[in-house]
């Protein structure tokens, strides 16, 4: 009898983790549909489109100018997003308790956000830099870029919800 609250704990947290790679898994696959679509149509007058380029200031469009600001604000407005629908969620299935769940938008919602919005900011420019520095500017098909723009809108999809919602079950 001594181990059923440890049993309870452990199903909770494999209940927990179960939601949340079902929810992170549902965004980023339909947010790298709706971005990858959104990339078809800024993409798709044009023959071909670099990768990156070599200069920071330069004033042509590449998909990862373009994917490092949608892996940014697509970040920001889901991460606020996974905040107020997992804390609630979360409540209903009971995956934590309410201390946890009941920490405030502001500061610990926001901070935890920026935090993780920054993180894939950074990733996704360093990603960029990367390919400039190794394979210099790779032109590709408005097609592919459009791909490309999606992957990069998913993964930072589900990298947010799942970082966020993982931020919110964790104590300080």
């Amino acid at each position: 009898m001594a181990h059923a609250p440890l049993k309870d704990m452990v199903f909770a947290l494999n209940s927990a983790s179960d939601v949340i790679k079902k929810d992170a898994l549902i965004s980023g696959i339909s947010n790298a549909l709706i971005n990858g679509i959104i990339g078809w149509f800024m993409f798709r007058g044009k023959d071909t489109l670099p990768l990156t380029v070599d200069t920071i200031s330069a004033h042509e469009k590449t998909v990862f100018s373009t994917g490092v600001m949608t892996a940014f604000i697509l970040s920001v407005i889901l991460g606020a997003i996974a905040f107020s629908t997992f804390g609630k969620k979360a409540r209903s299935l009971h995956l934590a308790s309410p201390e946890l769940l009941d920490r405030p938008f502001f500061f610990f919602g926001v901070r935890t956000i920026l935090f993780y919005s920054l993180f894939a900011f950074g990733t996704a420019a360093l990603a960029a830099l990367f390919v400039q520095k190794f394979a210099g500017t790779i032109l590709v098909t408005p097609l592919v870029g459009a791909i490309l723009l999606g992957a990069i809108a998913g993964i930072a999809a589900w990298f947010i919800n799942t970082a966020v919602m993982k931020a919110m079950l964790r104590p300080e």
